[in-house]
């Protein structure tokens, strides 16, 4: 018998198949061997996170929510799987360290990174998670959302103290976002670490959804030589996105922010 409610939870998922895609609680825990109290609590669980249904007769079946955790998977191997070519020839071609990742919730994570010639922070690895509103790839993502996406997502979150650079309260990151929304691409200097240049701009598939974010990191690099990359990395980022099936005609506006030393973080 599964031992934790996680466990559990997976057990009663694999549970359902092509030949099985209805079953009882009594079906579920015959095989499985779960109390019937705590089998009927996880139900309801599941039940509530749209990862189960219940039926008028009282069966369940896999629901919406299972589907939700299977696409967002596959979009990210999919992304994956276009971005690390591309990403790869951005650093060689300019020598600054390249990132993809998507937002989890508050955070991002990252998915790809490729190491540039330069010298650069060692904190960050494919796994990492940041706080979305202090990274410019989380802004970039944010920025997408309507406000009462970003109230709602941010409803009770403790922002903390980052610096005066990074909002610090609900207000002010949606003014933040206010400001980013215009520029489509970011770009900044030395706040989650200091010293580090950034460049980030947001990957779209069909239907202009920002799904993922890119960014190009160099530590040391002038506002002039993030200039310079700042093309390089929205023709990456199109590029991207175009494997992803985003129209050709729309592209990554390259009005971005050029306000330095301290705007954001990486």
């Amino acid at each position: 018998m599964p031992a934790s409610s996680l466990e559990r939870g997976v057990a009663i998922l694999r549970q359902f198949g092509r030949d099985r895609p209805r079953l009882s609680a009594a079906d579920i825990g015959t095989a499985l061997g779960i109390p019937r109290s705590s089998l009927h609590r996880l139900l309801a669980e599941m039940v509530g996170l749209a990862l189960l249904r219940r039926d008028g007769d009282g069966r369940y079946a896999l629901d919406a929510g299972v589907l939700l955790l299977g696409h967002e998977f596959l979009a990210s191997q999919d992304i994956v799987a276009h971005a690390r070519p591309v990403l790869e020839a951005l650093s060689a071609s300019t020598g600054w360290t390249t990132n993809l990742a998507m937002r989890q919730g508050v955070s991002i994570v990252y998915l790809v990174r490729c190491r540039g010639a330069a010298a650069v922070t060692e904190n960050v690895s494919v796994g990492t998670l940041l706080p979305a509103h202090a990274t410019l790839m989380g802004r970039v993502l944010l920025a997408d959302l309507e406000p009462a996406d970003v109230t709602a997502l941010y409803e009770g979150h403790v922002f903390g103290d980052r610096g005066d650079a990074v909002p610090g309260s609900l207000q002010a990151l949606l003014a933040q976002l206010e400001r980013d929304r215009p520029m489509g691409c970011l770009s900044s200097d030395g706040y989650y670490e200091t010293g580090l240049a950034v460049v980030a701009a947001p990957v779209r598939e069909r239907g202009e959804r920002a799904i993922a974010a890119i960014n190009a990191t160099r530590a040391g690099a002038s506002a002039a030589e993030a200039e310079q990359v700042r093309q390089s990395v929205i023709e990456a980022a199109d590029t991207i996105s175009a494997f992803l099936g985003r129209l050709p005609e729309t592209h990554v506006k390259s009005n971005g922010e050029r306000a330095w030393p301290k705007t954001a973080a990486a």
